[in-house]
C-alpha cells in the first residue's frame, strides 16, 4: 500500500476473483515513490484502515487455501501437517470409490460405531451385515498375506503394473477398507429404519416391516434384545422409517409412525363404514325397545369410541412418535409423543443438547426435549425437562420456512459443534423442492439454502459452463435418472398427500421394489464446518461458512452411480494388534500403520446409491489415479474394486462378460441371456423393455444385449416416428 502518492496520479484497487488477493495498479509509474519511509497516508484513507483491508485479504486467501483439498497426486500430507492445516483429513476426497460389498438385495441403509470401528449395512430383504473397518493404507495391504511383491503405491512402487505379471498387483494397491464379521437375517420384510445410539454408539437398532425391533450390541456383534410390537395391549401402531437410538441411564428408542397404505386405508374405512352401519341398526332396535336408550357404558358406546379411534385397542395417528425403553423391552411405548398431526418424514438427534428435530408431511418443523417420564400420552409438560429450548417463542424462529415454501423436509442432518462462543452447531433440511436449508441452533434462523433443483444444471447446461464438468448426453442419462427416482417416490420421503383431503398415505409397501424403499441422506463432518451432499454430480463437500463447494467427492463414478445415502466415518481404524500380529506371522509390519505422520488416516465415506445392492467405499486413496498407478490401468484393477462376496445377479455377470471377467469360459455367452429387463434412454425420457424369458428367444436376447453392452446403440436416432402408432431406431446410419 502506498503511504504518499501525487495529486495528478491515480490508484485503482481491485479483488483478484481467483486468488482473493488485493492487487494495486498504477497508471502512471514514473513519477510515483519507489519507497514508503516516513510518507503519511493517502488522503480520505487511514492507515489503519488500509492495514484492516489488507489483513482481511490475507485471511481469506488463507481461509480458501485451507479449504482446498490436495490434489491426488500430492495426497501424501507433510510430516508436519496436522489437523489445524489440513481441515479436510477426515473427510475423503477421491474421485473414484476404493471398494464396494455385495448384499442379496437392494442396500437401503448404513450406520457406524466409532468407537467400536464398526459398519452396519441393511437390505430389502431384512439381513443386517456387521462389517469391521480395516486400515484403507495401500501400504498395508500390500504386506498382506498373498498380497504380492509389489510395492506400495505411495512409495511409487510398481503398483497396479504387478497384477499384469502375476504377482497380484491389483491386491497390493486396493485395500479392502472393511472386513466382514457377521450377517444376521433379522426381518421378514424389508427395513424400515437402522441406527446405533447416540453419543457413544455402543448398541444398534433395527426396524423392519415386520413389526420387530431388534437391538445390537455393537462390541460383541450380537443381538441384545428385541420387541414385537404386534403384542403391544395398549395401542395398536404402524412402526416409521426413522428412527434414533438414545444412550442414558437406560437405552431408549425413538420412533416415527408411519401412514397407512392405499390397501390398508381402503380396509380402514369399509371396517368404520361396518362398524356405523350396526351402530345404527342398533340404535333402531333401541328405540323400538320400551325401555329407553343403553347407558353410556354400552357397547354401543364402544363401537363410537372404535369408530372415532378413541378406545384402547385404537390406531396411533401417523403423526406420533413413539419411545420405547430398550431395557425391558415391552412392547408399549413409555411414550407416545403427539407434536405433529401428519406423518413424520425427517428426524435427528441432538446427543450434546438432547434435542430433537422433526418434520413432517405438511412443512411443519419441530425441536423439542424428549420426555422420558412415563406420563399419558399427548401431554407436553414434559418437554423442557432436559433445559431450554435455543428459543423461548416459535414465532421468532424460522421454523416456519417450509410452510411458507409449502414444501416439507424428507432428511435433517445435526452438526453438534460450532466454532461460535456458545454456538449449539447447525442442522440441514433436505426438503421435498430440493432445495436445502441451513439453520443455525441459536435461535432457529435460516442460515444459507442450497438449490438442487433440475432447473439449476439446465441453466448450467445451456450457458455452456464447464461446473458440472457433464456433455448434454451424459447430464441428459442423470436427469432421466432423476426422473426415475421421483416416480419411486423417494424424493418425497414415501409419503403422498391428497390436496383435496388432506389425506396422507404411505407409497412404500412391503411388496414394493427395492429402490422404493431407499431415502436420501446428507451428513456433517466431525468438526461441524463442511456438509457432505449427495448430488447427481457427485457427493458434495459444502463449507457452510463460506458457502463454498470445496470438494466433490466420487466425481468419476457419478456417470453410473446416484449416490444417496452417505455415513461417514472419520479417523483411524481400531485395529487388534494381537490379532493382526498373528495374521501376518508375527511380523512387526502388521503394527507400524498409523506410526509415520506421512500417512493419511483411515477415514471412509461409505455411500449408498440408487437401486444398487451394494454399498461404496471412499477413503483418501483412489485405485483409478493414474498419478498413483505405477502402470497403465487396466480391466482387472477396475474390476477389482467391486468384491463379490454373494452371488452375482444379472447385472453383474454381464458386467464381468463385458469387462472380461468371464475370461476364456465357452459357457460365457451363456451369460448375457439371463436379463430379464432393459432400459433405453432418451432425450426425451425412459423406455422400459420387457425381455422374454431365454429359453423362448435365447439368441434374440443375447444379440440385443450384446449389443447394448458394446455401445452399438448409444447416440442412435429414431429414424421412423407415426404418432400414435410406433416409433422405430437401432440402425448407426440413421436412415432405417
Amino acid at each position: 500500500w502506498p503511504r504518499q502518492c501525487p495529486n495528478d496520479k491515480k490508484v485503482t484497487l481491485s479483488y483478484c476473483h481467483s486468488y482473493r488477493q488485493l492487487q494495486t495498479h498504477w497508471h502512471k509509474f514514473s513519477d510515483l515513490p519507489t519507497t514508503t519511509q516516513g510518507a503519511t497516508s493517502a488522503p480520505n484513507q487511514s492507515p489503519n484502515a488500509a492495514r484492516a483491508r489488507m489483513e482481511s485479504s490475507t485471511s481469506k486467501k488463507r481461509h480458501r487455501q485451507e479449504d482446498a483439498p490436495s490434489s491426488s497426486s500430492s495426497s501424501i500430507p507433510n510430516k508436519k501437517q496436522n489437523s489445524a492445516t489440513n481441515p479436510l483429513q477426515d473427510v475423503p476426497t477421491t474421485l473414484h470409490y476404493q471398494v464396494s460389498y455385495m448384499h442379496r438385495q437392494t442396500v437401503t441403509h448404513s450406520a457406524t460405531s466409532l468407537r467400536h470401528g464398526y459398519v452396519i449395512t441393511g437390505s430389502t430383504d431384512g439381513v443386517v451385515k456387521f462389517w469391521k473397518r480395516t486400515s484403507t493404507s495401500t501400504s498395508a495391504a500390500a504386506a498382506a498375506p498373498g498380497g504380492g511383491s509389489g510395492s506400495s503405491a505411495l512409495g511409487g512402487g510398481s503398483g497396479a503394473a504387478g497384477g499384469s505379471n502375476g504377482k497380484g498387483g491389483a491386491a497390493n494397491t486396493n485395500s479392502r477398507c472393511l472386513e466382514f464379521v457377521k450377517s444376521y437375517s433379522s426381518h421378514v420384510g424389508p427395513l424400515l429404519a437402522l441406527c446405533t445410539s447416540q453419543p457413544n454408539g455402543d448398541s444398534a437398532a433395527s426396524i423392519g416391516y415386520d413389526g420387530v425391533i431388534k437391538f445390537y450390541d455393537v462390541a460383541t456383534f450380537d443381538v441384545s434384545g428385541m420387541i414385537r410390537t404386534n403384542n403391544a395391549k395398549s395401542k395398536k401402531f404402524r412402526l416409521g422409517r426413522h428412527a434414533a437410538l438414545i444412550e442414558r441411564e437406560d437405552l431408549y428408542l425413538l420412533v416415527s409412525t408411519r401412514a397407512p397404505t392405499r390397501e390398508e386405508w381402503t380396509m380402514e374405512v369399509k371396517e368404520k363404514e361396518r362398524l356405523e352401519q350396526l351402530m345404527k341398526q342398533q340404535q333402531e332396535d333401541d328405540s323400538d325397545e320400551e325401555d329407553g336408550p343403553l347407558p353410556e357404558g354400552s357397547e354401543t358406546k364402544k363401537k363410537a369410541d372404535i369408530i372415532n379411534g378413541r378406545s384402547d385397542g385404537g390406531m396411533v395417528p401417523p403423526g406420533s412418535i413413539l419411545l420405547f425403553s430398550g431395557t425391558n423391552l415391552s412392547p408399549d411405548p413409555v411414550r407416545i409423543i403427539t407434536y405433529h398431526a401428519t406423518p413424520v418424514t425427517a428426524l435427528a438427534y441432538h446427543s450434546t443438547k438432547q434435542w430433537v428435530v422433526s418434520g413432517d408431511a405438511s412443512g411443519v418443523l419441530e425441536v423439542w426435549n424428549i420426555p422420558f417420564s412415563s406420563s399419558s400420552a399427548g401431554e407436553d409438560s414434559a418437554s423442557t425437562h432436559h433445559g431450554p429450548l435455543p428459543f423461548e417463542s416459535k414465532l421468532d424462529t424460522d421454523l416456519y420456512a417450509l410452510i411458507k415454501k409449502k414444501t416439507y423436509a424428507i432428511d435433517i442432518a445435526i452438526s453438534e459443534t460450532s466454532k461460535e462462543r456458545g454456538g449449539c452447531g447447525h442442522f440441514a433440511v433436505y426438503s421435498s423442492d430440493r432445495k436445502i436449508r441451513l439453520f443455525s441452533f441459536q435461535h432457529c434462523k435460516l442460515v444459507c439454502i442450497y438449490d438442487e433443483r433440475s432447473k439449476v444444471y439446465d441453466k448450467l447446461l445451456s450457458s455452456k459452463s464447464s461446473a458440472t464438468g457433464i456433455d448434454a448426453i451424459e447430464y441428459g442419462k442423470r436427469a432421466a435418472l432423476e426422473r426415475e427416482m421421483e416416480d419411486a417416490y423417494l424424493l418425497s420421503g414415501g409419503v403422498s398427500t391428497n390436496p383435496v383431503t388432506k389425506q396422507s398415505l404411505s407409497t412404500v409397501t412391503p411388496t414394493s421394489e427395492g429402490s422404493n424403499h431407499q431415502h436420501l441422506h446428507m451428513t456433517f463432518d466431525n468438526t461441524g464446518k463442511y456438509l457432505l451432499l449427495p448430488t447427481i454430480v457427485g457427493v458434495k463437500v459444502i463449507n457452510i461458512q463460506t458457502h463454498r463447494v470445496v470438494a466433490t467427492v466420487g466425481k468419476g463414478d457419478a456417470s453410473s452411480l446416484r449416490f444417496l445415502h452417505l455415513c461417514l466415518c472419520p479417523g483411524d481404524a481400531k485395529i487388534n494388534q494381537q490379532m493382526q500380529l498373528a495374521r501376518m506371522g508375527g511380523s512387526s509390519a502388521a503394527i507400524t500403520h498409523g506410526s509415520g505422520s506421512h500417512e493419511p488416516n483411515d477415514s471412509l465415506l461409505v455411500a449408498l446409491a440408487y437401486g444398487k445392492r451394494r454399498f461404496y467405499s471412499f477413503s483418501h486413496h483412489d485405485p483409478l489415479d493414474k498419478d498413483d498407478a505405477a502402470g497403465e490401468l487396466d480391466e482387472q484393477t477396475i474390476l477389482a474394486r467391486d468384491i463379490l462376496n454373494e452371488a452375482p445377479d444379472a447385472s453383474d455377470l454381464l458386467e464381468a462378460s463385458h469387462m472380461g471377467r468371464a475370461g476364456d469360459d465357452p459357457d460365457s455367452s451363456a451369460l448375457l441371456t439371463t436379463a430379464s429387463k432393459a432400459v433405453l434412454r432418451t432425450t426425451h425420457g425412459d423406455i422400459s423393455i420387457k425381455l422374454l424369458a431365454p429359453k423362448d428367444t435365447p439368441k434374440t436376447i443375447q444379440n440385443f444385449i450384446g449389443h447394448a453392452q458394446s455401445g452399438y446403440y448409444d447416440n442412435v436416432v429414431f429414424h421412423r416416428i407415426i404418432p400414435g402408432f410406433m416409433i422405430q431406431t437401432g440402425d448407426p446410419l440413421g436412415d432405417g
